[in-house]
């Protein structure tokens, strides 16, 4: 009886000790989250394509060598319509290359002054190929970095701008001789107007500030200056009195020209890439 007592008590004692090491060693693990390893400096940069639209005005001075003693006035600035297609190409959202169609108008309003004043414009309509390289001087924001201030440089080619004549007046007219009230002197005036042929080439510097307005598009706030070797546009006027010349007054465009306006651009072809923000 105390054998059989003892042998009870044995494996009463035996058996939770061997289940609580089973416990102990074979605990199944938890299931963990993979660890990824982030690295904050790394920033999402795109190339891209574009196309774009723009539109806007464009300024033009003129020079007037004579007045012919007050014959011939003049405006000293117009300012046209302007607009421009535009595709390109923007690596890194550093450096872009651009080029396009440009409706290049050129004007010059003169006017003859008299008792019935004669106002007559000289307008030429040119068509032109830009190439603009362009970097971004600062950028809006710190985590996308879509948006910024962009400045560049380039050329405007117009093949189309060959010396024409555009179009072509005569006036004639009395004018009593001084101190006579009976004789008078037979003017004539006689106007030319033509383009140059010397402004195929112009040099161009633009500023853009470029806004992000979703991930395919985009809108711009443009100016521009482009520089010609020579004026565009000229306009002779001659004065004949009693049909022998007295003299002669050009009129001419002034070379440096400004544009301003607004483009809105579609962005496609993306070719994301990752750069450390400490390139920048």
């Amino acid at each position: 009886m105390l054998r059989t007592l003892f042998f009870v008590l044995f494996w009463a004692t035996l058996l939770p000790a061997s289940y609580a090491q089973i416990e102990d060693y074979y605990t199944p693990r938890r299931k963990s989250s993979p660890i990824i390893f982030n690295h904050p400096d790394l920033i999402k940069v795109d190339n891209h394509w574009y196309m774009g639209l723009e539109g806007g005005g464009k300024w033009m001075g003129t020079n007037l060598s004579s007045s012919l003693t007050g014959l011939i006035g003049f405006q000293k600035s117009v300012i046209d319509g302007y607009a421009a297609a535009q595709f390109g190409y923007l690596h890194h959202l550093q450096w872009g290359i651009e080029t396009g169609y440009i409706r290049n108008p050129s004007r010059m309003v003169l006017a003859i002054n008299s008792a019935r004043p004669f106002v007559y414009r000289i307008e030429d309509l040119q068509h032109s190929i830009p190439l603009r390289f362009k970097w971004r001087v600062f950028r809006l924001g710190r985590i996308q970095k879509k948006s910024g201030m962009y400045v560049g440089t380039g050329f405007v080619w117009t093949p189309t701008r060959n010396r024409t004549q555009i179009n072509q007046f005569d006036l004639a007219g009395l004018a009593r001789v001084s101190g006579s009230r009976t004789q008078f002197d037979t003017l004539i005036v006689e106007n030319y107007s033509y383009t140059t042929g010397k402004a195929k080439l112009e040099w161009e510097g633009n500023l853009e500030f470029v806004g992000r307005i979703s991930q395919h598009f985009e809108i711009v706030a443009y100016g521009r200056a482009t520089l010609a070797p020579s004026s565009s546009i000229e306009s002779r006027t001659e004065l004949f009195v009693n049909r022998i010349a007295q003299s002669t007054s050009v009129a001419a465009l002034k070379p440096m020209t400004y544009q301003f306006g607004i483009t809105f651009r579609y962005l496609y072809g993306f070719m994301n890439t990752y750069r450390s923000e400490y390139e920048e």
